[in-house]
């Protein structure tokens, strides 16, 4: 088991994209390598959507719940980060498994309104 401390990668708040895909790139990296990767919030006192979106739901995009359940812990997490990450993780999981196009036309259309 190896243990990922967000705090010392990202800082005391978990909010931005890019400190999500900083985490998100740590994980991938340790995947393969670990049985199981516990991630440490301690210390970690203000969560945002956009942070998890980037860390844990995107991961969702090539695996399943399943695989995240059995390879990731969540450690020192407040309820209130908990009850966020959940949220992110039920939007993901709806998000990956939407076969239509409708996905994909509305992320084509956001790109193209930047």
């Amino acid at each position: 088991m190896v243990t990922i401390n967000v705090k010392e990668m990202v800082g005391a708040n978990a909010i931005s994209m890019n400190s999500g895909q900083k985490i998100k790139s740590e994980i991938n990296k340790l995947w393969e390598k670990e049985d199981t990767i516990s991630v440490n919030f301690e210390g970690i006192d203000v969560f945002a959507s956009p942070f998890f979106n980037a860390s844990i739901g995107a991961l969702l995009k090539d695996k399943t719940i399943e695989q995240l359940q059995g390879k990731l812990k969540f450690i020192n997490i407040s309820d209130h980060g908990r009850r966020l990450l959940n949220l992110v993780i039920q939007n993901a999981i709806k998000f990956y498994s939407d076969s239509s196009d409708n996905t994909k036309n509305g992320l084509d259309q956001a790109h193209k309104d930047m």
